[in-house]
């Protein structure tokens, strides 16, 4: 199994390769202890190895293998749990003229008993390295990272009545096209329905597969009331009162997949059980367009059994 991914960062390779070949540093922009910060670590020799232990995350240990300053670090991966498996990472800072190209590779086999799960594998984890090279961006550019974590628990959310726009599109477009799709529901309902808006906008994700690249979603407005003239496009649906796990992010909305991981780790290592029959959705408690980047709340819900 391989995997490669990258991104641009505006600082010099020899700013980045000091977060990279320290695991004091790694702390900071992880994208899986962002899912856990009650995960054990422990640092030794100096910063070049590190092990874990979380009962959401898991367990296993990194080890630098070699570097070469300013340009690349190697590391050796063991997994111990949910299962074991060993792989080596590579981590490359190649200088450009808007700064460094960073790149994150994997290589690694899975254990026999796993080959059917190689392509999710492969993009699942391939999405945790997108995860942290934006949480890699943000640290070496501004000193500190725009996605925060609240984890809330279990919570209890009402019947909410909703006026709701529904859409399926690929994986690939899904974030471009939320973003258009909200940018003509919000004038719609502020035109034609303003009166009767109650409470805040919300996304139903009804499928998520990026294996099949296939993403279906609801866009939904609660409402006070029904309406008797509504455009074809519009439909009012009623979500029923339900129990769900609640994780509140605060930052970027570029970072909102680090609450849907955390979900979903939190589901695999069963501190929750997920109602199938309800979709898990995300609730928006700030505006974009008069909240800074770095203060947007979004709620992301699981219902539970």
């Amino acid at each position: 199994m391989y995997i490669r991914k990258s991104i641009l960062i505006k600082k010099s390779p020899k700013e980045i390769f000091s977060l990279i070949n320290d695991f004091h540093k790694w702390s900071k922009w992880s994208p899986w202890l962002i899912a856990d910060p009650k995960t054990k670590l422990m640092i030794e020799n100096h910063g070049k190895f590190y092990s874990w232990n979380s009962e959401i995350i898991g367990s296993g240990s990194m080890q630098i293998l070699t570097e070469e300053p300013n340009e690349s670090v190697a590391y050796n991966l063991i997994f111990l749990t949910p299962w074991k498996s060993q792989a080596r990472i590579d981590i490359f800072l190649n200088e450009k003229k808007e700064g460094t190209e960073v790149v994150w590779t994997m290589k690694s086999q899975l254990p026999f008993y796993l080959f059917w799960m190689k392509k999710s594998m492969q993009i699942y984890v391939g999405m945790d390295y997108e995860r942290g090279l934006l949480l890699l961006k943000d640290y070496a550019e501004h000193g500190k990272v725009f996605s925060k974590l609240e984890f809330n628990g279990i919570k209890t959310c009402e019947e909410t009545l909703y006026l709701g726009f529904k859409r399926e599109c690929s994986f690939t477009t899904f974030e471009e096209q939320m973003t258009t799709d909200f940018q003509k529901v919000m004038p719609y309902i502020m035109e034609n329905h303003k009166e009767a808006i109650k409470g805040n906008p919300f996304a139903l994700y009804h499928k998520f597969n990026p294996v099949k690249d296939k993403v279906v979603y609801t866009i939904g407005i609660p409402i006070s009331k029904v309406f008797k003239e509504l455009n074809s496009e519009y439909f009012i649906k009623r979500l029923p009162k339900m129990n769900v796990h609640s994780i509140l992010h605060i930052g970027k909305y570029q970072h909102l997949a680090n609450a849907w991981s955390a979900q979903m780790m939190y589901q695999r290592s069963k501190q929750f059980k997920s109602k199938k029959r309800l979709p898990p959705f995300e609730v928006y408690l700030n505006s974009p367009t008069d909240t800074p980047e770095h203060k947007l709340k979004t709620e992301v819900l699981f219902p539970v059994v």
